[in-house]
């Protein structure tokens, strides 16, 4: 791996269903073991929100970044406050997507 790497972003887009943030958590993982010194970003929207509330579902690689959207929360009438500190609170999905795209990161939709 160059040293130019390290510094990659690889987004986990999970929207679906609330199941996707299991498979986004084994994806991250594999991530993780395979690819040292890639960060992981999994962003979260749609449906998948829900399962942001199983503490199981948020067993994660240290290191690995998660992000909700405020606009899917607020739809669903999910509380901000009742989700983990570890997780952080972005103003929408898209727009975090999409700027982490435009700064080079790397898209897979879960």
């Amino acid at each position: 791996m160059s040293p130019s790497d390290e510094r990659r972003l690889v987004i986990l887009h999970a929207s679906d269903a609330p199941e996707d943030i299991v498979r986004a958590a084994d994806n991250a993982r594999l991530v993780a073991e395979r690819l040292p010194g890639v960060r992981t970003r999994v962003i979260v929207n749609g449906a998948a929100l829900e399962g942001l509330a199983s503490p199981d579902a948020l067993e994660l690689v240290p290191g690995v970044e998660i992000a909700a959207c405020a606009i899917g929360l607020d739809r669903r009438g999910i509380d901000h406050g009742t989700l983990p500190d570890s997780v952080e609170i972005v103003p929408a999905a898209v727009v975090a997507i999409v700027a982490a795209q435009l700064e080079g990161a790397l898209y897979v939709r879960i």
